[in-house]
C-alpha cells in the first residue's frame, strides 16, 4: 500500500475517507461493470475482490454472479469491512461475505473463479510482483482481472487553474512516494511482465462545469492526502486553503461552460 514513513495507508481509514471512497465508486461504478462483463463474470462464480474497501465493487460483483455465486471481499480495514457488511445486508446480498486480511497473508485463492481489484495496485510498490504472486496462487484458467485510473488525464476544457492545481498536487503526491500515478496506462507492462497476456479496454467519464459533485471529490481528495502534501513540502495548507476549496473550485466553473473530464478508466484482464 501506499505508506507514510511509519507504515500507515496514505489516505487512511477515517469515516471522512471513507465516505470518500463511497462517493468516488459512484463516478466509476458503470464502467467498473463493463470491465467485469468482459472479463468474463457470470452467474454461479466465485470471486475474490482485493482491497474491497466498503464494497463497492464487490456489489458489483455479487449482482453479475447472482444469488447462486459468492464473493469474499478481502481488505486490510477492519472498519471498511464492517461497513461493507452493514451495506450487503441492508441491500439483501447474502452471498457477498468479507474478511480482514492483506494480500499476502490470504491463502485461498485457488477457490475463486475470478480474483479482481480496483485501485489496488497504484498503491503496490511493485505492481508486476503482486500480479505474478496472485496468478501465481490462483488455479488453471481463473480470471485475474484490475482495474486502474490516470490520475494525470484528469482536466477541464477550457483550462480551470485551480482545478488543474490541485489535481498537480495529488499527482505529486504519488510520484513521490515513488508510486505510479498513471497506473492505468501500465497495466498492459505489468501484466505481461508477470507473464500474462491481457486484454484491456478504457473508458472517460465527462461531466459538466455544474456537476458539482465532482468539485466535492475533488475537495476531499484533497483533504484526504493534505498531511502528506504538506509534509512533502507540495503545498502549505495556506496554499490548499481546505476550508473553502470546494466552494472555490465550484465558483472558478460557474458559468456552466466547462467540459469537466474525470480520470481515464482502464481495465485489463488475462486467464491464469
Amino acid at each position: 500500500m501506499l505508506k507514510d514513513e511509519g507504515g500507515a495507508y496514505v489516505l487512511g481509514h477515517s469515516d471522512r475517507e471513507l465516505a470518500r471512497l463511497e462517493r468516488q465508486a459512484g463516478f466509476f461504478a458503470d464502467m467498473t461493470r463493463d470491465v467485469l462483463l468482459r472479463a468474463g463474470l457470470k452467474p454461479g462464480m466465485k470471486v475474490l475482490d482485493l482491497g474491497c474497501g466498503v464494497g463497492d465493487v464487490s456489489s458489483i460483483a455479487a449482482d453479475l454472479v447472482g444469488d447462486g455465486g459468492e464473493v469474499l471481499g478481502l481488505d486490510i480495514s477492519p472498519e471498511a469491512i464492517g461497513i461493507a457488511g452493514r451495506r450487503m445486508k441492508a441491500t439483501g446480498r447474502d452471498h457477498v461475505r468479507f474478511e480482514a486480511s492483506t494480500i499476502e497473508a490470504f491463502d485461498r485463492f485457488s477457490d475463486f473463479d475470478a480474483v479482481i481489484g480496483r485501485f489496488i495496485l497504484v498503491h503496490i510498490p511493485d505492481p508486476a510482483s503482486l500480479i505474478r504472486e496472485v496468478a501465481g496462487r490462483m488455479r488453471a484458467g481463473a480470471i485475474l482481472s484490475f482495474v486502474e485510473m490516470d490520475m494525470s488525464t484528469a482536466t477541464a476544457l477550457p483550462h480551470l487553474p485551480l482545478l488543474s492545481r490541485n489535481i498537480d498536487h495529488i499527482c505529486e503526491v504519488y510520484r513521490r512516494a515513488g508510486r505510479q500515478m498513471d497506473m492505468g496506462s501500465q497495466l498492459f507492462a505489468a501484466f505481461r511482465a508477470a507473464g500474462l497476456n491481457p486484454d484491456l479496454i478504457g473508458f472517460t467519464r465527462i461531466g459538466s462545469g455544474k456537476e458539482e459533485a465532482g468539485f466535492e471529490f475533488m475537495a476531499e481528495s484533497v483533504r484526504s492526502l493534505l498531511p502528506f502534501i504538506e509534509k512533502l513540502g507540495i503545498a502549505t495548507p495556506e496554499e490548499i486553503g481546505i476550508g473553502d476549496l470546494q466552494d472555490r473550485l465550484r465558483a472558478e466553473a460557474s458559468d456552466g461552460e466547462y467540459c469537466v473530464f474525470y480520470p481515464r478508466l482502464i481495465g485489463a484482464w488475462a486467464s491464469v
